[in-house]
């Protein structure tokens, strides 16, 4: 796996919220943090990868959709 330049690890972080995320905000995760993915699932959820982000960063990810309605059915961080 690749570090930065600190020798720090990328963390890797998985939230599945239920249903759909408005545009709008996408494109607010987009501009606020590198590399994020959403892929919307056959059963309407939505999955929004984000490559890279400390704690802080979930945190204010996740207010950030609490404040705009969505509903977090769940957090994932890749290699905890």
């Amino acid at each position: 796996m690749n570090t930065d330049p600190t020798g720090r690890k990328p963390t890797p972080l998985q939230i599945t919220v239920f249903g759909p995320v408005a545009a709008s905000v996408i494109s607010l995760l987009e501009e606020r943090y590198d590399r994020v993915t959403t892929v919307c699932l056959p059963d309407a959820d939505t999955i929004v990868l984000v490559a890279d982000i400390d704690q802080a960063g979930e945190r204010a990810l996740l207010t950030l959709l609490w404040d705009t309605g969505h509903s977090v059915r769940s957090v994932r961080r890749d290699g905890s």
